[in-house]
């Protein structure tokens, strides 16, 4: 007994990425999009979109489907980011302004960088960190604790001044959702541990449910702890993306990243370089042999 114990440990550690294969192997495989699909990825903040579904999205216009990307938020709340591109330990509301318009432009070249046009991106500029505070108290004008803005700040948004409140977001996602008319659309899943991103979720579909549409609905996972941050610190792109042990029984399904694909995610992450060295993290994190999506019912 001893014996096999040892064994099937070892076969474990000397093995892992083929424990991985075996596990991933459980879950069905996602298809490419088609050329006459609409894919709508939601990301709450920038970057979000990359992570989540980065690769589905490289395909997909290697396919010549349409892509669309809308950012929620401009991620205006972070603090490390402040720190460092201002060199200072207690950041100003203008330094976290300086962060968003940063991060905004270093989603349009990740736009650029992926070949999605000006008219294919959105964003809408609401708090970081407020999104969930939103979602729960609907009747009030939310104040971003990092930016002191109580309306959306930034030139290039959807609607520049709009106020920080539940029907001025839901409104913005609306009309984005509206013009779009997507076939697919890929948003955070509701149990995410970041308030932002389960907010991010509830905000999609209730949008859909108003709008009375039903497109295929695909979720992706980034917080699975506490802390917030999913942690890696080995590039492992040959391992397998799979979901967390108390998650495994949900109703999952992977999507291949080719070499090629890998790579070029890895290029897009790149892009943000505001989130260094965070940004490296998330690549080892998510740059993998798939990406994971959680499937809706139809």
């Amino acid at each position: 007994m001893l014996l096999t114990f040892v064994a099937f440990a070892t076969m474990l550690l000397l093995n892992p990425a083929r424990t991985h294969d075996a596990k991933v192997q459980q879950y069905p495989r996602l298809l490419a999009a088609a050329q006459k699909d609409r894919v709508l990825i939601v990301a709450p903040h920038i970057d979000d979109e990359a992570i989540g579904a980065g690769g589905y999205a490289i395909d997909a216009l290697a396919n010549g489907a349409d892509v669309y990307v809308v950012f929620l938020t401009a991620g205006d709340c972070n603090r490390f980011s402040a720190r460092l591109m201002y060199k200072t330990l207690g950041p100003t509301a203008s330094n976290y302004l300086g962060v968003g318009n940063a991060r905004i432009s270093e989603a349009r070249a990740a736009m650029h960088l992926l070949g999605i046009p000006r008219d294919h991106y959105f964003v809408l500029g609401y708090p970081d960190r407020g999104l969930r505070t939103m979602v729960d108290n609907p009747g009030a004008i939310v104040r971003s604790k990092a930016t002191r803005e109580s309306s959306v700040p930034y030139a290039d948004a959807v609607t520049p001044r709009a106020e920080y409140s539940y029907a001025s977001l839901m409104s913005d996602i609306e009309k984005v959702i509206k013009q779009v008319q997507p076939t697919t659309v890929i948003a955070p899943v509701p149990f995410d541990l970041h308030p932002d991103h389960s907010a991010a979720a509830e905000i999609t579909d209730v949008a859909l449910d108003e709008l009375q549409l039903h497109p295929k609905r695909l979720g992706y996972l980034v917080h699975t702890t506490r802390s917030r941050i999913h942690t890696a610190f080995v590039k492992m792109p040959t391992r397998a993306l799979l979901p967390p042990a108390r998650m495994q029984a949900f109703s999952w399904a992977t999507y291949g990243l080719t070499t090629a694909v890998q790579k070029t995610k890895t290029d897009l992450l790149m892009t943000y370089k505001s989130q260094r060295p965070y940004v490296f993290l998330l690549r080892n994190a998510f740059v993998r042999k798939n990406e994971l999506f959680f499937v809706y019912p139809q």
